[in-house]
């Protein structure tokens, strides 16, 4: 399969305050659609949900995020924290992936401790697909989209504000391994430990998850308090950048708008500057960009250029996205937060 490969704007980066507590195809496939608009600054969104229906020719597309975020051009002075959120798919079919991944892990970091100034604090974290932890569900999907009705998406999406589902990672909690829900480390440090940590979690995430992924959904839900009890401490504010990094062979069926979650992460990051600090990247499948779906909406948000990424698929050209290229696009996004 040809590799997709398109360079991402690097205005966008977030970095949250630390979490405080409360986040084969039928013909016809339903979703959810609205519109709305977001406040970088506030996270407020005026979203008003509809259902839509259409064939499987095109699949259902949300049309929520027609603009991007007003992302205001300031000078910046350089983050002091990068915290990075892995959002992981763990459905079956994921474990060549996840390997490849954890594969070229030590490579990025080590690549972006040298390109980052010397004492950055860093934290690296997990979090999985699924809001419905144990679900036995057989998803497919057509065109690039789920071919399930909105209502069986609905049933395997348990938002942790209506309860935990007990899985490990899910509903946008952090991935628990080896004692910690995420590593800390600083640029000063040898990478080493924080590569052993993360390729372990990575494979770790397995692929016993449910089959309608929602990485959408999972970023937003990790910057929300309602997953403080796991995820505090994850995120910084002021003077810190979240990058947020997709692994998915599968479109986005996360059942409500694009702005709802894209909202959650200017409520956590509101002091360093919202959508000013948030950088977003990924290997996914290639064709969330050709149709404009729900993911490749969340992943295009935050800048006027498009991510850089890859199709998860050829797992040869990794090093190509998460390697040198990748590792001086945050250097650099970091460089430019703004601060105070």
């Amino acid at each position: 399969m040809a590799y997709v490969f398109r360079v991402l704007a690097i205005a966008s980066l977030t970095a949250a305050c630390t979490v405080q507590p409360g986040a084969g195809t039928s013909a016809t496939s339903v979703a959810s659609v609205g519109t709305a608009t977001v406040d970088p600054e506030t996270g407020d969104d005026d979203d008003t949900a509809t259902t839509a229906t259409s064939t499987a020719s095109d699949g259902p597309v949300d049309t929520t995020m027609g603009e991007k975020l007003d992302v205001a051009e300031m000078p910046g002075s350089g983050c002091a924290y990068v915290d990075m959120l892995f959002v992981i798919d763990n459905s079956d079919s994921m474990e060549t992936y996840q390997q490849a991944l954890a594969d070229q892990f030590p490579a990025f970091v080590e690549a972006m401790f040298a390109e980052l100034p010397a004492g950055i604090d860093v934290h690296v974290g997990i979090t999985t697909t699924e809001f419905d932890a144990g679900c036995e569900a057989a998803e497919t999907t057509g065109n690039c989209q789920s071919t399930a009705s909105l209502d069986d998406v609905q049933m395997h999406y348990v938002p942790p504000t209506e309860g935990n589902d007990g899985g490990n990672g899910s509903q946008g909690r952090l991935f628990q391994w080896s004692g910690q829900s995420y590593f800390e480390a600083t640029t000063d440090d040898d990478p080493a430990a924080l590569s052993t940590w993360f390729s372990g979690a990575a494979t770790a995430a397995g692929e016993n998850g449910c089959s309608f992924e929602m990485p959408v959904a999972a970023a937003g839900w990790a910057t929300h308090l309602a997953n403080a009890v796991t995820n505090d401490g994850f995120i910084r504010d002021e003077g810190g950048l979240l990058v947020v990094f997709f692994l998915t062979d599968e479109p986005d069926k996360s059942p409500e708008s694009t702005a709802t979650y894209a909202a959650m992460i200017p409520d956590a990051n509101a002091e360093c500057g919202g959508a000013e600090c948030v950088f977003v990247s990924g290997l996914v499948p290639p064709c969330v960009a050709d149709i404009n779906q729900k993911l490749w909406q969340f992943m295009t948000l935050w800048s006027d250029e498009d991510p850089r990424w890859g199709d998860i698929v050829d797992t040869a050209q990794y090093d190509d996205v998460v390697g040198e290229t990748l590792a001086g696009a945050v250097a650099e996004a970091c460089a430019n937060i703004p601060v105070g």
